[in-house]
């Protein structure tokens, strides 16, 4: 965030060609301090040195918080983001509320990233035998069937016409199947070219199965 300062600093009274450099600069700049980020969060998981202490955490609180806080990225591309959650109180999932957050917030930045303007994204969560579910759905760019058993492989992106201007590490989605091994959960995921993708979270039970109102703590969906 200095760095980025320090170059928006630099732009005032620039001539155009400088201002685009220092632009440019600036993306590079964001696009490495990501990277980085990825990277630690990666070694970190892969070192075990995560999701150590499990606790029953409020999924649905959780997800209305992170819909909320990524709907103005959805509402900058015109896209319509629906949250789908079953009238009684879902019940809580054995986890670390970080990697949670973490999970879904990946995924849902991954719908609204590879979605054309204009489109949909739509978050449901549900009980599907003895797993509590959370689906994440858009009709957006889609995956060629060849690459879905790569896609959780470190650094690997698809590009093409649609998608080559997207940025990203390629570091999301394998930190989303780490920290899911990490807690016992489990991702799969189908997609078309040109129709969309559904990636389907499974999550072990917590310990509260049955808690009532569903109201834990707003920040973290503790329960």
């Amino acid at each position: 965030e200095q760095l980025a300062s320090v170059l928006n600093d630099m732009a005032g009274g620039e001539s155009d060609d400088e201002r685009q450099l220092l632009s440019r600069a600036k993306e590079k700049t964001s696009g490495l301090i990501s990277l980085i980020g990825d990277l630690l969060d990666l070694s970190r998981i892969e070192a075990g040195m995560v999701c150590n202490e499990l606790k029953p955490v409020c999924v649905d609180t959780l997800l209305k918080n992170i819909v909320d806080f990524l709907g103005t990225r959805a509402k900058g591309k015109q896209q319509s983001i629906i949250l789908n959650l079953p009238e009684t109180a879902l019940p809580s999932a054995q986890s670390d509320p970080l990697a949670l957050e973490s999970i879904f917030g990946n995924l849902i930045a991954n719908a609204i990233n590879y979605t054309q303007e204009g489109g949909e994204i739509i978050v449901t969560a549900f009980i599907e035998g003895e797993n509590l579910v959370v689906e994440i759905k858009d009709n957006g760019f889609g995956i060629d069937p060849k690459y879905i058993d790569k896609i959780f492989d470190k650094f690997f992106r698809i590009k093409n016409e649609k998608t080559r201007f997207i940025t990203g590490t390629g570091l999301g989605l394998p930190i989303v199947k780490g920290l899911l091994d990490d807690i016992g959960g489990s991702i799969s995921v189908e997609s078309l070219p040109d129709i969309g993708s559904a990636f389907k979270v499974l999550l072990p039970f917590g310990e509260y199965r049955n808690r009532g109102s569903g109201v834990g703590d707003q920040g973290s969906g503790v329960c």
